[in-house]
């Protein structure tokens, strides 16, 4: 006699045969004992999953002797007919091979008579989806209001592809794919039946490789049992379907380390020149990962792999933080899509071992947070330090002290200023006393001066460092452009803020809605009035401001506790790699 392939021979019989898909059985045995059945049926999903044999099913249940019954009988004419694919009243058509609108045009024709011997005349289309627009508009009248005798099932894998106007006169049905564990049951049965000798570990393989198409695995098997002599095995399954041993997976994941790093690329190697192919690998690799993830979460019933092998992966696992299994994750799925984009397989599997084993050096977020927070406060003790000792040393100013006594007034801690802008007051008198500010003006601890007052130039460039400092703290980019810009002039409130031609990317990003208002708010929160900021280039306002301003006089030493230079360029530096970590999405990464 001659073999006949596992997937046909063990196809489901019934609905309770069907795997995974208890919601589609349930549905439709129902219907069928409430006598509640549509005209037309649309099963969609992948390969493999019981699309084609749900439709047989579904054609004897209506077709049997004893029915319409959820549970044909299997041994009737009609059953029989239908199980063989000889009835002439189940046609089915393969939808890629009878595509065109003369087909429809045939079957319409064809849906006026009546069954030959059963009781409904059922069209089962397979790959529906490949028919054409023309074919769908043909089929759109009779699909709707078919003959009572006539039934249409139509099976699909691309749902999408099939026109709306088709959807909407089906009732749908989606299939699952069929879950590792479910496989593993069917094929158990299947090699009872079939006395095939099979170890528990292949089985598992063999589930795992079939990507949930129960078709998929049963083929596997057929093909391992011509490959195999006596009992089929991992190392056979390995061989026929290219796979990785999980042994040589462990060992590698057990030298995840700097210090191992040679040996595991020269593993790698020997793997692909074995014939390995790296896109396997690197998979082989993230379903490894992903496992041990799902038993750090304490989710050991997501893993589905031999219980040996489930244990192996415990005791491994405790060498691994959460964090680290999401980094290897991360990385190993970047080089996998790169893969697929770019090529060059081999080298991404590389450079992908290579920096999952270089992150001894790599700290987790939190832990990293904690460190710049530490560090931030240290910087600002020692500043508040460096500050004091200077206006300690510094000769006695009574405007500064003034200047002093308000800034202490509006926070506990002492506020320290960046260097303000410099506005030459001649040629030849570069430096000049301080600008007056009078502190009986100063009514509100969060600005200068009264707020009826008119404001002047002199008052906003001495707030100008805290201003931009307040923006920062809304956002850091947008204070990083602002600090490139110095006012200028100022008319009834609206400041002129100057911005040289190299820093005209800035002031275009400034000059935006949504971040202008931010500034304009922070500048008037800080000077207790409303403020308005019009952002100019500084080269058409140079002479303008040379002339003008030439009253306004800034001393860069006394009283004010000003950063020292050297300090301030560290200070511009960090806010300049801040802003390229926030625009990047970036990371810091301490070197080895």
């Amino acid at each position: 006699m001659a073999h006949l392939a596992y997937a046909r021979k063990y196809r489901p019989k019934d609905f309770d045969e069907l795997i995974d898909q208890e919601h589609i059985a349930t549905t439709l045995t129902n219907a069928i004992e409430q006598d509640n059945l549509a005209h037309a049926y649309l099963f969609s999903g992948s390969r493999g999953i019981g699309k084609t044999s749900t439709a047989r099913i579904l054609a004897k249940a209506l077709n049997c002797k004893k029915g319409p019954t959820a549970k044909p009988c299997n041994v009737c004419d009609s059953c029989l007919a239908i199980a063989k694919g000889s009835s002439l009243d189940v046609l089915e058509i393969d939808g890629a091979s009878n595509r065109g609108i003369d087909e429809i045009r045939t079957l319409r024709e064809n849906v006026k008579f009546a069954p030959s011997s059963s009781r409904f005349k059922i069209y089962i289309i397979d790959e529906v989806h490949m028919l054409t627009t023309e074919a769908f508009n043909a089929l759109l009248k009779t699909l709707e209001e078919p003959p009572a005798h006539v039934k249409f099932i139509f099976a699909t894998t691309e749902p999408h592809k099939v026109l709306p106007t088709i959807l909407s006169r089906c009732q749908r049905f989606d299939f699952r794919k069929i879950t590792t564990a479910g496989i593993i049951v069917k094929l158990k049965k299947l090699i009872a039946e079939e006395k095939i000798q099979c170890a528990e570990d292949a089985l598992y393989a063999i589930a795992k490789s079939s990507d949930g198409s129960l078709r998929d695995a049963e083929v596997i098997l057929d093909q391992l049992n011509s490959f195999s002599i006596g009992q089929i095995t991992l190392d056979s399954v390995n061989a026929v379907l290219g796979l990785v041993s999980k042994d040589a997976i462990f060992k590698v994941v057990d030298q995840m380390s700097a210090a191992y790093l040679a040996d595991n690329i020269a593993l790698i190697d020997e793997l692909l020149e074995s014939g390995k192919d790296a896109a396997q690998l690197i998979s082989s690799f993230i379903d490894h990962f992903r496992d041990m993830m799902m038993l750090k979460c304490d989710n050991e019933k997501l893993v589905t792999l031999p219980q040996e092998d489930k244990q192996k992966l415990k005791q491994q696992s405790i060498k691994f933080e959460l964090d680290n299994i999401l980094y290897c994750l991360t990385v190993l799925l970047q080089a996998q899509e790169r893969m697929k984009r770019q090529g060059m397989v081999r080298l991404f599997l590389e450079m992908a071992l290579i920096k999952i084993s270089r992150q001894d050096g790599l700290l987790p977020a939190n832990k990293l947070l904690k460190k710049l927070n530490d560090l931030e406060l240290k910087l600002g003790n020692s500043q508040k330090n460096v500050s004091s000792d200077a206006a300690a040393k510094s000769p006695v100013n009574h405007k500064a002290v003034a200047a002093k006594a308000y800034f202490n007034k509006s926070a506990t801690d002492a506020v320290s200023y960046e260097k303000p802008a410099i506005f030459p007051k001649k040629a030849n008198d570069i430096r000049s006393s301080p600008p007056s500010i009078n502190p009986s003006s100063i009514d509100h601890p969060g600005g200068f001066g009264n707020s009826a007052a008119s404001l002047s130039l002199d008052v906003v460039c001495k707030a100008w460092p805290q201003i931009i400092k307040n923006v920062k703290k809304q956002k850091i980019t947008l204070g990083v452009y602002l600090a490139e810009g110095r006012p200028v002039n100022i008319h009834n409130n609206k400041v002129e803020v100057g911005f040289p031609d190299a820093c005209e990317f800035h002031r275009e990003n400034l000059i935006e809605s949504q971040n202008l208002k931010i500034i304009e708010q922070a500048a008037s929160e800080f000077l207790d009035r409303e403020v308005r900021l019009d952002l100019i280039r500084q080269e058409r306002v140079a002479q303008e401001v040379l002339v003008e301003n030439n009253d306004v006089e800034v001393d860069l030493d006394e009283g004010f506790g000003l950063i020292d230079p050297d300090e301030e360029n560290e200070s511009s530096m960090d806010d300049v790699i801040q802003s390229a970590i926030d625009v990047f999405k970036g990371r810091i990464v301490t070197p080895d």
